[in-house]
């Protein structure tokens, strides 16, 4: 027999309390395993939970970036129709102008 207890953790079965205590500072790689699973499971929720935050962040960011773009659109079609309503006014007042500076010149020449 290879003086191996049940567990395999430990060569021999401990004779006196000095080696109970050296045997308990002694890595055991069974519950070692356990608990960085435990500990990886854990930060792997963690992530997930963070990575589904960010996701509805990002949802609720491409909503309101295409909110703002819809925003932009109409407000440049507005301006559009300004620009438009501004240059035919501007049209209209130098037609005016050009009418009256005929009539001016008309009168002058009378």
């Amino acid at each position: 027999m290879n003086n191996y207890n049940e567990n395999f953790l430990y060569p021999k079965q401990p004779t006196s309390a000095h080696e109970v205590y050296v045997m308990s500072k002694q890595r055991n790689p069974i519950i070692e395993t356990d608990k960085n699973i435990e500990k990886l499971f854990n930060v792997n929720n963690k992530q997930t939970q963070l990575l589904s935050n960010v996701i509805d962040i990002t949802n609720k960011n491409a909503i309101a970036i295409n909110n703002l773009a819809k925003q932009m659109q109409s407000s440049q079609e507005i301006t559009d129709k300004q620009f438009k309503i501004s240059l035919i006014v501007s049209i209209v007042t130098g037609l005016f102008a050009a009418g009256s500076f005929i009539l001016t010149l008309i009168q002058c020449f009378k």
